[in-house]
């Protein structure tokens, strides 16, 4: 069966690079790890939140815990490729995912439609049989009835945001001292605001990142090589904090605040999510 990774359990780290840490960092990885079967992907993922967000406002206050739901694609997916309904949990520094497969026309009608997973999985099913008697496993079901408690805890939830970028994911090449080690690097990072599209062609994807950075991930069940902590040091990368859902909503707030100063806006009863175009 073609299965996937469902459960995520790790400890999960970004670092902002300019062009000249990216490099030295990429050098360092020569002969320790080496990009993955699926090279370099374009990742697609449709936010989901409340009409005010309230979701990403409380998870950029950095509370003990926090959690978003998503759906996330790699390429440009037909109505019937696997696609992921997931759930994303940190606590304490440490990240949580819950995710499900299905057919991208199976999580629209699931969240959207507020149909039932396994119905919704039914009615549009997957084109590989194989990934479609995965997507109704007991274990797939079981994830599902967490992803609805979680809509039942915020009522109300929409697609808010979707954020693309182009992603590079390396893993240990055979015989590295760091098995669990997994490192991404995200560029080309933008949004859509789909709450704007609502009210306006809001169909433009905007950046997040200047010219040449790039957002790289570290994830590790463990510590850190010792070479990996070298060559941080040495370019002196830090750990930054980093979210691109998080960076989007700020930056539609303070597009927002400069329209508001402008005059756009009527009173200052307007909602929240009549703002942030």
């Amino acid at each position: 069966m073609a299965s996937f990774t469902d459960t995520f359990e790790r400890k999960e780290v970004k670092y902002r690079l300019n062009a000249k840490q990216h490099r030295e960092v990429l050098d360092a990885l020569a002969g320790r790890m080496a990009a993955d079967e699926y090279g370099r992907t374009r990742i697609t993922s449709l936010y989901f939140d409340t009409p005010t967000r309230d979701l990403i406002a409380r998870s950029l206050e950095k509370p003990l815990y926090k959690e978003k739901l998503r759906v996330r694609w790699y390429g440009t997916p037909t109505s019937g490729e696997r696609v992921y309904v997931e759930i994303k949990k940190k606590y304490d520094g440490i990240v949580y995912k819950r995710r499900v497969g299905c057919s991208l026309t199976a999580a629209y009608a699931y969240l959207m439609g507020r149909v039932p997973y396994e119905n919704a999985c039914v009615q549009n099913p997957l084109s590989d049989q194989l990934q479609q008697e995965e997507a109704l496993t007991l274990h797939s079901i079981q994830i599902a009835r967490e992803i609805d408690a979680f809509t039942e805890r915020y009522r109300n939830l929409r697609p808010s945001m979707y954020i693309v970028c182009e992603r590079t994911a390396y893993a240990p090449v055979p015989g590295a001292d760091a098995d669990e080690l997994r490192i991404t690097f995200d560029s080309g990072v933008a949004y859509r605001d789909v709450l704007a599209g609502e009210r306006e062609a809001g169909s433009t994807f905007h950046p997040l990142l200047s010219l040449g950075e790039t957002i790289m991930e570290v994830k590790t069940a463990g510590a850190y090589p010792s070479w990996l902590v070298e060559v941080l040091g040495g370019c002196q990368a830090y750990p930054s904090s980093f979210s691109k859902y998080g960076a989007a909503y700020q930056e539609c707030e303070r597009l927002a605040g400069v329209r508001f100063a402008r005059g756009a806006f009527p009173s200052l009863t307007s909602r929240k999510d009549d703002r942030c175009a």
